[in-house]
């Protein structure tokens, strides 16, 4: 299945049928009143701060202080009672969604996989998988059923099988626009090397077609590659609702692979312009294509911050950096700048982390240690106070001391 349907770890999520329920989703009491619960995770110099109280909480919504009826502190499925003035038993099964996406495969993936499966999974924990090409979805029944070593080889293969079959046109597409790069770069007296990533294949454009086609070659693959690439709205929309029908507790752990775009450096794209200044034509696509383009943003960050958040989820977003690769007379830029910044708006929005690293197995483990411990509160609402169509929900820790607290930011008033 081709990149070109858009974000497909996505599109198939809407194939998730799972029963309404949604413990972290106002609840109908009455005509007016309904009950919110709210998971808090209060950090204090990168440690969970284990001892506040009751008193120490002040839930805002909308400008309006809310009254807290229960203060929860779950540690690994274990509740300690801090308040209960209205007391309910939370369900503390853990959905686990690993997103990858990634265009190549790196073994370190398979260890994360490996760490969630051992150290973090428990006995009612259900665990679904999104790759490139298919969701596979583990429920307890099937996880019972295998060792956890079974479980994280069958993982394993999964993951690195699809990675490589659900990337090949994209890499195909990249490894061609870095060949018309390097093309291009002779154009601007660059010297090139061996580069066995583009040169033990057939040339897929030749020097004899002139620079203008070379040029409009570029244009057209660099289209290609972020269409295939392309992270769409709606798909993360149909995404979050699915999540909103999910009971229990909801934690999303995306991998998102670097990525990177063959361009001129800037001694081949000056010596072209100077070689082409009478050609308007030729200097318009150059500064088009090298100086001006910049990747059409594909989503709406607050909107999508507000959906995943209104869904009761906490998004971990895990960016995978990576080196860039060498290729001479070429520059390899960044290309995931849009992307980023509205998956670090989404996780921020939903109580969740960002982590930056070269090694998936740690941003697993610093995801997972996220939401392995929290406060879970409840408080009363009502919908007779009309406030904004997304209702936004401000924490406060009134105990002395420098508090990061995560949460998520809100919620659509049903």
């Amino acid at each position: 299945m081709s990149w070109k349907k858009g974000t497909l770890f996505i599109y198939f999520l809407v194939l998730l049928m799972i029963v309404f329920s949604g413990l972290s989703q106002p609840a109908a009491s009455g005509d007016s009143e309904f009950t919110t619960y709210l998971t808090i995770r209060v950090i204090q110099k990168n440690q969970f701060v284990r001892n506040l109280a009751a008193s120490d909480f002040e839930i805002i919504e909308d400008g309006q202080t809310r009254k807290i009826e229960s203060i929860y502190l779950v540690e690994n499925k274990k509740v300690t009672p801090i308040l209960e003035e209205t007391p309910f038993s939370p369900d503390l099964n853990r959905n686990y969604f690993i997103i990858v996406q990634a265009s190549d495969y790196d073994k370190k993936l398979g260890e994360a996989v490996n760490l969630l499966v051992h150290n973090y999974f428990q006995p009612g924990d259900t665990l679904t998988l999104i790759t490139p090409v298919k969701i596979y979805r583990f429920n307890p029944e099937t996880l019972r059923a295998k060792t956890p070593a079974e479980v994280s080889r069958e993982l394993q293969n999964i993951m690195r099988t699809d990675i490589l079959n659900g990337n090949r046109e994209y890499n195909s597409v990249l490894r061609d626009l870095k060949r018309i790069t390097r093309l291009l770069a002779t154009y601007g007296g660059e010297t090139l090397g061996a580069d066995p990533d583009v040169e033990n294949e057939s040339d897929a454009i030749s020097s004899s077609f002139g620079i203008e086609y070379i040029l409009t070659r570029y244009y057209e693959s660099l289209i290609k590659l972020d269409g295939l690439r392309l992270a769409d709205q709606e798909k993360f929309k149909s995404f979050a609702d699915s999540l909103k029908r999910t009971s229990g507790e909801k934690a999303v752990i995306f991998f998102y692979q670097r990525e990177f775009r063959p361009e001129l450096t800037p001694k081949a794209l000056n010596q072209m312009m100077s070689m082409y200044q009478d050609y308007p034509n030729i200097i318009q696509m150059l500064m088009d294509l090298f100086q001006f383009y910049n990747r059409k943003p594909s989503l709406d960050k607050n909107a999508l911050s507000q959906v995943l958040s209104d869904s009761g989820a906490v998004f971990n977003f895990v960016y995978l950096d990576r080196k860039p690769p060498r290729i001479s007379g070429v520059v390899m830029n960044e290309q995931s700048e849009d992307i980023y910044e509205a998956l670090n708006e989404a996780a921020r929005a939903t109580g969740g982390i960002t982590d930056n690293t070269f090694n998936p197995v740690e941003g697993l483990k610093k995801s997972a240690e996220n939401i392995s411990t929290y406060y879970l509160i409840s408080y009363r609402s009502d919908q007779l106070f009309r406030g904004s169509a997304f209702r936004k929900i401000q924490v406060r820790i009134k105990a002395y001391g420098d508090f990061q607290v995560r949460h998520r930011a809100g919620y659509f008033l049903q």
